[in-house]
């Protein structure tokens, strides 16, 4: 029997191009959807930035764990893990949430801990009490291989008669997010920002080295570039780093920590596009460098170093941490924004793991010029562009015992 002939007419043709065009084009926006393209992720990822001064967390240690779990760590790592008493908070380090080749001896992480312990301590006042702090002693390098929960801290507190007025950091805390945004350069910074942000370094143990104009910060640019991009070319940094990249909604919700597309600095298209498309992880990480070099680098009227009498003190570390955390508030206060860009320091302690030649340290070295001190943070500064969005945030439930 003859098989009856195909009629392709051009309402066959049209009838078929629209059902492909509906099922591609349902299947675009179901991923687009899934990926977090047309909004944000769900509120309780976010919700601890609103307990920083809970009213049912008032006067408690809680409301001071509270300020201290949003503060600033290295990728959004948060490796903290908090005992908490009525009369003290141990803080630890929860070495497990490390960056692996990003940090191998946890200095990063020990600085973010650092921001932690200055935010508890500003909300310690206002919530009615006095607080010393007792950092553990000892060298970050006997740390390299630790795999669990380390005693970083203890916070001893005392209750006062009566809580103290807060201050412009403490009212700041909600403020305080990592910008990664193109800055105005042109627009400079608040004439007093300068001036607060060299007041902040108070700690014997930490000095600040600034960088504005001309030669010097010209070679701190390149430094950072060449970090970057000896980076870009490790591919076990990358893949450390690719680690705490959350792409979808769900990885957001369920993880509630790391970097998002969303606080990437990218533009509005480049946004939905990255969160459309998924691109492989060197793929990111060489438009990470592109960033950095043309978008970062050059809006940023300021940049600067926090240094160190020895990089690898534990002490010294969180010291370091809780200059960082303050001179992030003040900047909250004056509405300036700051982005921590510490690939310099990064592959200082890449070379040091891995024996090689210390053509990253010989760089810093040359850059400040002031034996004895050790950069251990690198940051830029300037006027925001763009607001920077909340980051997820771990619950007090999870992070504490």
């Amino acid at each position: 029997m003859r098989k009856p002939d195909l009629a392709f007419t051009r309402r066959n043709i049209l009838g078929f191009a629209s059902g492909v065009t509906f099922v591609v084009g349902a299947g675009v926006i179901w991923r687009a959807k899934q990926r977090g393209v047309f909004g944000s992720p769900p509120n309780e990822a976010f919700a601890p930035w609103d307990l920083w001064n809970d009213p049912t967390l008032k006067g408690t240690p809680m409301a001071l764990v509270a300020a201290g779990i949003v503060a600033s760590s290295p990728h959004n790592t948060q490796p903290w893990a908090l005992h908490v008493a009525d009369d003290r908070i141990e803080l630890l380090a929860d070495t497990r949430r490390n960056l692996g080749a990003f940090d191998p001896y946890l200095r990063e992480m020990h600085i973010g801990l650092g921001c932690a312990i200055e935010q508890m301590m500003l909300a310690a006042g206002p919530n009615g009490y006095a607080v010393t702090v007792a950092p553990e002693a000892g060298s970050l390098l006997a740390l390299q291989d630790h795999t669990g929960i380390a005693k970083v801290a203890t916070l001893q507190l005392t209750k006062l008669s009566a809580p103290t007025e807060a201050d412009a950091l403490y009212d700041a805390i909600p403020k305080r997010h990592t910008n990664r945004f193109p800055y105005d350069r042109a627009a400079g910074l608040p004439s007093s920002a300068r001036t607060l942000i060299e007041d902040v370094s108070d700690e014997e143990n930490v000095k600040l080295f600034l960088f504005d104009e001309g030669d010097a910060r010209r070679r701190f640019d390149e430094a950072v570039v060449a970090a970057t991009e000896e980076i870009v070319a490790d591919a076990e940094m990358v893949e450390a780093s690719q680690r705490w990249f959350r792409e979808t909604t769900s990885e957001i919700v369920a993880h509630r920590d790391g970097l998002t597309y969303d606080a990437a600095g990218l533009s509005t298209f480049m946004t939905a596009a990255a969160k459309l498309v998924p691109v492989s992880a060197q793929t990111a990480h060489e438009a990470w460098l592109a960033q950095t070099r043309d978008r970062q680098l050059p809006t940023a009227p300021l940049t600067g170093f926090v240094a160190v009498r020895d990089r690898y003190d534990r002490a010294q570390a969180l010291a370091a941490g809780r200059v960082w955390a303050r001179m992030q508030l003040v900047a909250a206060t004056l509405g300036f924004a700051m982005q921590p860009i510490n690939q310099p320091i990064e592959t200082v302690d890449r070379e040091k793991q891995l024996g090689k030649e210390a053509r990253s340290e010989a760089r810093l070295v040359a850059l400040t010029n002031a034996p004895g001190w050790l950069p251990t943070f690198a940051f830029r500064a300037g006027m925001p562009t763009v607001a920077a969005p909340e980051s997820p945030r771990r619950s007090l439930k999870d992070v504490t015992s």
